[in-house]
């Protein structure tokens, strides 16, 4: 079958045709913002049946439930905060609370990062005398700059810490171990970002994260911007270092939208297979993650009062558990049965990846009480979502990978990439905001 012809829908050529924005994402629609800002007709265009990407939300048991644990840091980006609040002020507010993490560590569920009587009673004396002088070590330890994320977090908390702690979690979520990971990954870890030392604040929109950028979009419409959803992008047209459209398919037919530029959020193997002379990086160096998201609707006392509760054990294939009351204790106040959220991870060919949803859902129900849920609670509704290549890992190699990108890419000088997936990094939606603008102020400044 031959592709599809690229028809202008906008009726438009040259400079007027409109910018596509490829993902209503965060990023996505914050780069559409900056370019109707700056007066260009912008057309958004994503697979999915709504907007805001892994930061949408979904209705489930009469509310509105977010994709795992969402929210926004309060100590975010000045312009990011202000602009973030704007909207969700304007679907409902915002409910602040104080991030309370825990941990399943050695079969206990203890505050995390554990404190000396948690890390006492877990390992005993002599364990934590061990993970005490590792971290002294480390200290006294100068080396030079570290090659692998393992050698970065053995710098930082010592190779007893790491080796408990850092060595289980990054093998279940992410499928590696540290020493195959960039060293820059080690950033970007729980429990050693910034802020995340000691009392955080999270800020967790009323309605769902999703109505935040639901509320954006409808300004976008509202400014004249075609935001076109369950339209899937086949294929990108180019001429000579320009790329002239965008080839999507919808429910009804293949069709093909000029554009004056492009500004993609597709992971960048799928983007350079739509241009001519480019190869994917060879390798596993952009490699992502799934996530398969088991929502449980229980009634009765939960017994745990976390947030979330990430599992640092790898007996449990459940990797975190979230508590959707704690993040809106105002919205579910009078709300007798309570939703939570497991999580596993899942390279898309394993064992996860073949059990069916009700099988996931049963062994979620499962390692419940692992997570400090009580037994005696009853489970009475049950709902599965794949989110296929949600997780970005950032494997050795990774910034070699992205420059061979880059220097693929950047002979289209009106394409750019912006977002988690285009840029194969951890951009949360504080992130997304400012980048997505800056992205959209690049294709003004490269189309001009």
């Amino acid at each position: 079958m031959s592709a599809p012809a690229v028809e202008d829908v906008t009726g438009r050529e040259g400079t007027d045709q409109p910018v596509v924005v490829i993902g209503a994402g965060p990023a996505g629609l914050a780069a559409a913002e900056h370019l109707l800002d700056a007066g260009v007709q912008v057309v958004v265009v994503d697979g999915a049946p709504a907007v805001g990407g892994l930061s949408r939300s979904i209705e489930l048991w009469g509310h509105r439930f977010d994709l795992g644990p969402h929210s926004f840091l309060s100590d975010s980006h000045p312009e990011s905060v202000a602009r973030w609040l704007d909207l969700a002020g304007a679907v409902g507010g915002v409910e602040r609370t104080e991030a309370v993490r825990s941990a399943v560590w050695r079969g206990r569920v203890v505050g995390f990062p554990p404190g000396p009587a948690q890390v006492l009673r877990t390992v005993g004396a002599l364990g934590a005398a061990r993970l005490a002088g590792g971290r002294v070590a480390a200290t006294l330890d100068r080396r030079g700059p570290a090659a692998t994320a393992h050698e970065a977090l053995v710098a930082r908390h010592g190779r007893a810490v790491v080796e408990e702690l850092f060595v289980p979690y990054t093998r279940k979520y992410l499928g590696a171990h540290p020493r195959e990971l960039s060293a820059a990954f080690a950033d970007k870890l729980q429990g050693t970002r910034r802020g995340w030392s000691g009392p955080v604040d999270l800020l967790t929109p009323r309605e769902g994260t999703g109505a935040v950028w639901e509320e954006l979009a409808r300004r976008l419409r509202a400014r004249g911007a075609k935001i076109l959803l369950g339209t899937k992008v086949v294929g990108l047209s180019t001429s000579g270092t320009r790329v002239t459209g965008v080839q999507v398919r919808d429910a009804g037919a293949e069709f093909g939208i000029g554009a004056r530029a492009v500004v993609s959020s597709v992971p960048a193997p799928v983007l350079l297979r739509w241009l001519p002379g480019t190869r994917a990086p060879a390798g596993p160096a952009l490699r992502s993650r799934d996530t398969y998201l088991v929502h449980l609707l229980v009634e009765g006392p939960v017994g745990q009062d976390s947030h979330y509760v990430t599992a640092y054990d790898e007996s449990l294939r459940v990797g975190r558990l979230t508590n959707t009351r704690v993040w809106r204790p105002g919205t579910f106040r009078d709300e007798p049965r309570t939703a939570l959220c497991a999580e596993f991870w899942s390279s898309g060919d394993d064992d996860l990846a073949a059990r069916s949803d009700h099988e996931l859902a049963q062994l979620a129900v499962t390692e419940l009480p692992a997570f400090g849920v009580d037994p005696r609670v009853r489970v009475l509704d049950h709902h599965v979502l794949r989110l296929p290549r949600s997780v970005p890992v950032l494997t050795l190699g990774v910034e070699a990978a992205r420059a061979d990108v880059d220097e693929q890419l950047d002979r289209f000088v009106n394409l750019a990439r912006v977002g988690r997936h285009g840029r194969h990094d951890w951009d949360g939606q504080e992130d997304s905001l400012l980048t997505g603008r800056s992205i959209g102020a690049h294709v003004l400044t490269a189309d001009a």
